[in-house]
């Protein structure tokens, strides 16, 4: 380095004091023929304003808009690991400072000792500054660490916003007034309490606490009191209430949203719906689980000898919940549904998600229309997209058109039938091109819990994927893909769906596991390998371990309003537009679609579409950890059950 890199390199150090010019010079061994010039350089920097004089003529570095704290969230992924993910602009800042992190979200861990009380998912300012790492000093004692040694250091400096005003936890006695057993993610793993509990309370019951005193400092303790009595946590409907509270998933809405939802009429009008494209086609049906309510999507499809014209028709949510209203922002605020076992913590009031919005049979609706056509070979030859309305011929659940594709079964609707195998042979042709072209099949077995009218756990049910969950998974793909692809040839603002690389380091974690398990995987850098590796895991008879920790392996998926392509399902556009009942990011890419047809339709700037993106990315990480909970706690209370049988 030079004598201006050196200067610069050691005003950044985490040991440096104030000096003046002379001192400078002597700490940094400027022989002296070189001081006038060294000088004349702490001059210019000076004028330049990358210097500041402060007391007595000593000079450091002028704190710049890189040197500003850093605004993210807090993520706890353990009880001992405690990560900060900062927001679209420091995401910016971050690969910029380390140039040589991998692309993609970074998420840097925080020391329990710099996190400054912070829990998971609060909103806070964090200062960084690159540091040796630990015993580097020992081992090369006398020597400066070169920057590539360097390694970030975080410091939790304020939390702005707590995303939770309660902890959840188990009661035991002790102490005074007695303790707060929390699971050390959301909430501390020892909370004393400083005031009398209820009377009723007893040791094992769940609780609700109101948070005092946080764990700020390295011997700090968390304080607080009992603000509900949950019960225990087998009594029905506990384990969903304690999840709910702890998770603060809203359970109401405010008076304003249902004033506002209640104004909307109950059907659409005739006239405005008449004003609408409608595809010709025959039939139009839905095809959702047994037990749902909301029905956003449905599809029609018409075969011809030059292929299909599938038509994806999705409610039109954007035409009722309008920008800047009440609607919107408690829709945003929530980010999207949370379904819980028995219980649906929805996004939108029930007199849209279940009547006015929902797709129900027999029921005049509006809606967003994708019309496809796809050549013999499965490729898109065309996308139109309209405003439309339908009248669904019926509604089916996924085993009703499993029976009809298997030949088990009838819908007792001859062009029904007709059209669900007609579809059927579109969405393999589908399926098995995109698998070619380097598609990641990452289908689990998902564990479902049935409760009682009380919330009890009563069965536990294991659904696999089957051909008619791939119909609907096929058709709603492509019109993603599609609709992703217009907005971005477009340059309309929008939100995408996306899903980076992959982490080498993780992926050479998992390398290792998989060959402990004798499946030899390479360095899996290679999208091929990754998919014989895949394949290898299915037919393996630790299957159900590896594939979630290949699964954990993987970036997470997130929303961004950038198209940075989605690595699973190996393709460049993708974003979020058939299911805006239930995601926020759908009602957006819902309003940027009205663009596409030239309506007038009012876009967030692209600081706030960050700012959502970000937003709802965490609503939706935040609801899925309480989906994985709820169905966890469940799990375990049928356990002892099914011993005993």
């Amino acid at each position: 380095m030079n004598t201006e890199e050196r200067l610069l390199a050691l005003l950044r150090s985490q040991d440096y004091r104030p000096m003046d010019r002379n001192a400078l010079a002597r700490t940094l061994e400027v022989p002296s023929p070189e001081r006038a010039a060294f000088r004349a350089t702490l001059r210019r920097l000076e004028e330049s304003g990358v210097l500041l004089r402060v007391r007595r003529g000593a000079l450091v570095l002028r704190r710049t808009t890189e040197d500003a704290p850093l605004r993210g969230r807090m993520r706890r992924v353990s009880p001992t690991l405690l990560l900060f993910v900062a927001d679209a602009e420091g995401q910016e800042r971050l690969h910029r400072m380390l140039p040589q992190a991998e692309a993609g979200e970074l998420a840097l861990r925080v020391e329990p000792r710099r996190a400054h009380g912070a829990m998971d998912g609060d909103c806070v300012l964090a200062s960084l500054r690159m540091v040796a790492p630990p015993g580097y000093r020992r081992r090369h004692r006398g020597h400066r660490p070169r920057p590539e040694d360097l390694q970030p250091e975080v410091r939790i400096e304020e939390v702005t916003a707590r995303k939770r005003g309660f902890w959840v936890g188990i009661y035991r006695p002790g102490g005074r007034f007695g303790y707060m057993v929390g699971d050390g993610n959301t909430a501390p793993e020892l909370v004393r309490l400083v005031q009398p509990p209820p009377a009723e309370l007893q040791e094992g019951m769940c609780i609700c606490v109101q948070i005092l005193t946080l764990p700020v400092g390295p011997h700090s303790e968390a304080t607080g009191r009992v603000a509900e009595v949950l019960g225990f946590p087998t009594e029905g409907g506990v384990c969903i209430s304690s999840v709910i509270r702890k998770y603060s998933l809203p359970e109401s809405f405010p008076e304003a949203v249902l004033k506002e939802a209640e104004s909307l009429p109950e059907e659409p009008a005739p006239e405005e719906a008449a004003e609408r494209f409608r595809t010709g086609h025959p039939v139009v049906i839905t095809i959702d689980p047994e037990d749902a309510r909301d029905f956003d999507d449905a599809f029609s499809l018409v075969a011809s000898p030059e292929g299909w014209e599938l038509a994806v028709h999705i409610a039109d949510v954007s035409h009722y919940v309008r920008p800047g209203s009440a609607l919107d922002a408690e829709a945003r605020r929530r980010g999207n549904s949370t379904y819980l076992p028995g219980r649906v913590i929805p996004m939108l009031p029930p007199r849209l998600c279940d009547g006015l919005c929902s797709l129900l049979p027999g029921r005049l609706r509006l809606t967003k229309l994708c019309l496809m056509r796809f050549a013999p070979d499965g490729s898109v030859l065309s996308a139109d997209f309209r405003e439309s309305s339908i009248v669904s011929t019926c509604r089916l659940d996924y085993q009703q058109a499993l029976r009809v594709l298997q030949g088990e079964g009838s819908t007792g609707q001859a062009q029904v039938d007709a059209m669900l195998l007609e579809a059927y042979k579109l969405a393999g042709l589908l399926r098995s091109r995109r698998l070619r072209h380097g598609a990641l099949d990452l289908e689990l077995p998902q564990t479902r819990v049935l409760v009682d009218e009380q919330g009890r756990p009563t069965k536990a049910v294991t659904e696999m994927s089957d051909p008619a969950h791939h119909l609907i998974e096929e058709f709603m793909l492509a019109a993603n893909q599609c609709v992703a692809q217009a907005l971005r040839t477009r340059l309309l603002p929008a939100i995408y769906r996306v899903h980076e690389q992959p982490d080498p380091a993780k992926l050479h974690e998992f390398a290792l596991l998989a060959a402990s398990y004798g499946i030899p995987a390479g360095a899996l850098n290679n999208r091929r390998d990754l998919i014989e590796v895949l394949e290898a895991i299915k037919v393996h008879p630790q299957a159900d371990l590896l594939l979630p920790a290949l699964l954990r392996s993987l970036m997470r998926a997130r929303y961004s309003p950038h198209p940075l392509g989605h690595f699973g399902l190996a393709i460049g556009d993708y974003c979020h537009f058939t299911s805006p009942i239930r995601r926020y990011a759908d009602l957006i890419v819902h309003r940027a679609f009205s663009r596409l047809l030239g309506r007038r339709s009012p876009l967030p700037s692209p600081a706030e579409l960050a700012d959502i993106a970000d937003h709802i990315s965490e609503t939706e990480r935040n609801s899925a950890a309480a989906e994985a909970e709820a169905t966890r706690t469940l799990l375990e209370q049928l356990l002892p059950r099914s011993e005993e049988a």
